[in-house]
């Protein structure tokens, strides 16, 4: 069979199937009503695009580009004319009718995989339409302006940021610094964008797997708050509290794993050992998770973690962290490293597993010294969420939430201790 034959083939078929989603798209929406352009008008699209690229290397360089031109100007007009009549305007069809042209000019280059990988994604990305506006309205104003702020500032500022260090003992360090803001930010907006898709209502136990990874110390406070004004959800707020503490230690696995692999093979076992009094807790309750469907909003002290302030913030406590650190182990040796650890775990975890994770894998600080830190500022961290639920939580979570952390907490001191 002719190559030319194959291409006109391969490309009606493509086109057929998006012209397939389009004409079921508008006849759910309106069914009396004639689609824009079906299956047929898609198929010729597309073998056009074929047939204009074959003319251009056989006869005239221009006949694609004019053809496309010819496409736009069709599609163009056709719209216009259709938004005028039934005085609304939808471009997508319009705007899939010139990518299948193009997609048309790719299966003859010899680019097939990459038109049909095109051709089925805009199928699947057409048909979540209902989906993904649903999912929009899940998220306000603000956060898709903190999301592309983040986005654009990030963008422009890490490959233009010096990539060497500064300072004294060489702590500063812009790039790397950046570099770890938009690991940390990134991270927590998994978590923050998990949250806002399960929505509000799943339960205390959903809550506190999601909010493990926004903000354990978060999560802790407002389930803290929650057990005490209804003691009747004060078991769910102990299992939300303790699944969010156990997200954590994963959290801090993922966090030294994208900078530094050796330290996360010296410091994994030690974690999977803290974790055993939250996983057991939360397997022992785990009929509790699977049955919870509803329960109080998400944890107002979650903010969206892609604002800009709070990613400067990040970054000075990051850097200032890596100064105390060189200078506490340049003065005291591995001592000054635990020092700084213990108080840096009370604060903010991810900062100090940043910092630790980036001078061991720059050689800054021992392996061994790397790893106790970072178990003792698990441990402090374990130690803060431990005094806040026994202060502020309700009598019914208290006890179960104070036997897994303190637990989690001596864990952490005999690992620091062995390791």
């Amino acid at each position: 069979m002719p190559e030319l034959l194959k291409a006109l083939l391969v490309s009606a078929s493509l086109g057929a199937l998006l012209g397939l989603e389009r004409q079921w798209s508008g006849e759910r929406k309106k069914p009396q009503s004639e689609a824009l352009a079906g299956a047929r008008t898609f198929a010729v699209w597309a073998m056009l695009g074929t047939l204009c690229a074959w003319f251009s290397q056989h006869q005239h360089p221009a006949f694609f580009l004019l053809g496309f031109a010819g496409m736009f100007a069709l599609i163009a007009l056709t719209t216009y004319r259709r938004a005028a009549h039934e005085r609304e305007a939808g471009l997508t069809t319009g705007a899939v009718g010139l990518v299948t042209y193009l997609l048309g000019g790719l299966v003859l280059s010899g680019q097939v995989k990459t038109a049909v990988v095109v051709a089925i994604s805009l199928v699947v990305l057409l048909a979540s339409k209902e989906r993904l506006h649903a999912l929009s309205r899940k998220f306000s104003r603000m956060d898709v302006y903190h999301a592309l702020q983040f986005a654009a500032v990030t963008g422009i500022i890490l490959p233009l940021v010096p990539d060497k260090p500064y300072g004294p003992y060489g702590a500063f360090n812009p790039h790397t610094i950046w570099l770890m803001v938009v690991l940390v930010s990134g991270l927590g907006f998994l978590g923050y964008v998990a949250m806002r898709v399960f929505g509000e209502g799943r339960g205390l136990a959903m809550t506190g797997l999601l909010g493990g990874l926004a903000s354990s110390t978060a999560t802790t406070l407002a389930m803290s708050r929650q057990s005490r004004e209804m003691p009747e959800t004060g078991r769910a707020c102990a299992l939300a509290v303790t699944l969010a503490c156990t997200i954590m230690l994963a959290r801090v696995a993922v966090l030294v794993g994208a900078i530094s692999i050796p330290l996360l093979g010296s410091l994994a076992p030690w974690l999977l050992l803290m974790a055993v009094p939250g996983l057991a807790f939360s397997l022992a309750n785990r009929d509790s998770f699977l049955s919870a469907r509803s329960g109080p909003e998400s944890p107002k002290e979650v903010r969206n973690p892609l604002s800009l302030r709070v990613a400067i913030q990040f970054a000075l406590l990051y850097a200032l962290i890596v100064l105390v650190v060189r200078w506490a182990s340049a003065t005291f040796g591995g001592a000054g490293v635990y020092l700084a650890s213990f108080l840096s775990g009370l604060t903010d975890l991810d900062a100090i597993s940043l910092s630790l994770s980036q001078l061991a894998s720059a050689g800054g600080i021992d392996l061994p010294d790397a790893t106790r830190g970072l178990l003792v500022a698990a441990g402090a961290n374990s130690l803060l969420k431990l005094g806040l639920a026994s202060s502020l939580g309700g009598t019914t979570m208290r006890a179960p939430v104070s036997i897994v952390l303190a637990a989690t907490a001596a864990l952490a001191a005999l690992a620091a201790w062995l390791a």
